[in-house]
């Protein structure tokens, strides 16, 4: 992505926060409604004892998140604790009527939710809590009082009450995902009636939605952000909706305006910070990255980042110092790209025993991941370990693995082990014959490769003791056949086409002076002031 992307997320950011206030509790709430329970919980808590809590609504929410993590006895002493913070907020009576029908008791749960009740007589939504109540404790036992307190509930508003279509909506969400869309718009649009934004139908609308047309449903959270722009509730899952669809460049720009919700939290930078690395924002990421470590310096996530931003700057000694930092811990769980991010910053920094080892280690932790051996080959290669490096590439492609270009990096490192070396031995022939077997694997799969001809052509002068053969005269020519297709490439590879124009020149010299004199003054007319083949075509 253009580098201008880090402006537009920083604008957008610093926009934010002029605008932005903490929306404390109800963000809970909103987490809550919407099932992100995880975030709800830690929200509401967090908050609990702020000034501006209405803690009886608090308890409420909390209450219910302790029921549904099976924390029965929490869930009571919320619900208590609620009623006692405000005995004319009903919805903390009908947690204990949820309650009392959780433990058997029906008599008891009808007389909590009367009190409930009798709160404020004319709320439907109170009666549709109610509904849900008896849904959360069993849906089928008591399907018959869900539905007598649904209708109850229609009825007591003329079909506008959106909490009923929600609950309408959840209980179908799992079997029929199009018709709990349905309620769910119904309660969009009962509340849009009246002035209201349902934040809670939004999102479980889009949640339900995503999985059957991901556009459709992250249109309707752009609307809901449009509305609501101050919402963490709506901007966090507009994020995560982009993120999920692979929108990676919108996903950054919504969590860049998230971050500046103060509801937001540590793994939501942490993604924001891999977002920004893969829009090429190194700094920024850099950034937020170090700023999550400050509160967790154990974030193994985080040292993955850094070392990726690191390696992009190409500086190699601070990619090198985050993955000390993650190798040194002992519970980090390593991922395979750990290994290669630390042994390539060890390796750009010349110290190839380090970054061998570090390889060697990936592979003993990932045995399955077979593609980790072409890159250990490189390493020994770069190591100027050419024995070690075929010995490995060979273990990975002998076992059936690779792929055209793995073939044909096995055929150059024989190449380079050959000519490396001394001319005559029975061992330098014997790794051009090996090369060759190799390239002669990849042109059989990609006959077409001109850099495949010109290392068969570099591979038969090692095996012949440098001097040209009828073969390497023909895979010269196959290269310059292949290059000739192409008129650019005269510029582009000119120094392939002058070793080949010599090569063959000083074959054919034995052969047909005349075309020995025409691939020479081929060559000249690429370097024009080498006076010794100036001197062999005059000759000639």
């Amino acid at each position: 992505m253009k580098k201008t992307f880090v402006s537009v997320i920083a604008s957008l950011v610093l926009g934010s926060w002029a605008s932005l206030s903490a929306q404390g509790y109800h963000d809970g709430v909103d987490n809550f409604n919407a099932d992100r329970m995880d975030v709800a919980k830690t929200i509401l808590l967090n908050t609990i004892n702020d000034p501006s809590t209405d803690k009886a609504v608090a308890d409420y929410y909390l209450g219910q998140i302790a029921y549904n993590e099976g924390d029965f006895a929490a869930a009571q002493k919320y619900f208590t604790d609620g009623t006692a913070a405000n005995a004319t907020y009903g919805y903390n009576f009908i947690g204990l009527g949820q309650m009392a029908l959780k433990n058997g008791d029906k008599k008891a749960a009808e007389q909590y939710f009367k009190d409930g009740m009798n709160t404020d007589k004319k709320n439907a939504a109170l009666i549709a809590a109610v509904a849900r109540a008896y849904y959360n404790v069993d849906p089928a036992l008591y399907s018959a009082e869900i539905q007598k307190n649904i209708d109850k509930a229609l009825k007591a508003s003329k079909n506008t009450e959106a909490s009923v279509y929600i609950l309408q909506g959840d209980m179908v969400a799992a079997d029929d995902p199009g018709d709990a869309a349905a309620k769910y718009e119904m309660a969009i649009t009962m509340d849009g009636d009246k002035g209201q934004v349902n934040r809670e139908a939004y999102v479980k609308y889009a949640s339900t939605y995503f999985r059957v047309n991901p556009k459709f449903a992250i249109a309707k959270l752009e609307e809901l952000n449009e509305k609501e722009p101050n919402s963490a509730l709506a901007q966090r899952e507009l994020a995560e909706k982009y993120y999920d669809n692979d929108q990676f460049g919108s996903a950054c720009i919504q969590y860049g305006k998230y971050m500046a919700n103060p509801n937001h939290f540590q793994n939501d930078e942490q993604r924001y910070a891999g977002l920004l690395y893969s829009a090429g924002e190194y700094q920024k990421s850099l950034d937020i990255a170090n700023g999550v470590l400050a509160k967790d310096p154990d974030n193994e996530y985080m040292y993955r980042v850094i070392m990726l931003d690191k390696t992009a700057l190409k500086d190699f000694a601070g990619a090198e110092e985050a993955g000390r930092k993650l190798f040194a811990d002992p519970n980090a769980k390593k991922i395979a790209n750990d290994y290669i991010l630390f042994a390539d910053a060890l390796a750009d920094q010349s110290k190839f025993d380090e970054a061998i080892e570090i390889y060697q280690q990936a592979i003993a932790a990932n045995p399955d991941q077979s593609d980790l051996l072409p890159k250990l080959s490189a390493m020994y290669d770069r190591a100027g370990q050419g024995e070690k490096a075929i010995e490995t590439m060979k273990q990975y492609l002998d076992a059936g693995n690779g792929s055209v270009q793995d073939i044909f990096n096995m055929a150059r490192t024989y190449d380079r082990h050959a000519r490396s070396l001394p001319e005559g031995t029975p061992e330098r022939t014997a790794a051009a014959q090996e090369g060759l077997k190799y390239i002669d694997m990849a042109i059989e799969k990609v006959p077409d490769n001109a850099a495949l001809y010109r290392t068969k052509g570099q591979l038969l002068l090692a095996a012949n003791e440098n001097k040209p053969t009828p073969e390497m005269a023909q895979a010269y020519e196959k290269m310059l056949e292949i290059f000739d297709q192409d008129p650019a490439n005269k510029e582009k590879q000119a120094p392939s086409y002058k070793a080949a124009y010599y090569l063959l020149g000083t074959y054919y010299m034995g052969v047909d002076k005349a075309k020995a004199k025409e691939y020479f003054e081929k060559y000249l007319v690429i370097d024009p002031e080498d006076a010794s083949v100036r001197q062999i075509v005059d000759q000639l």
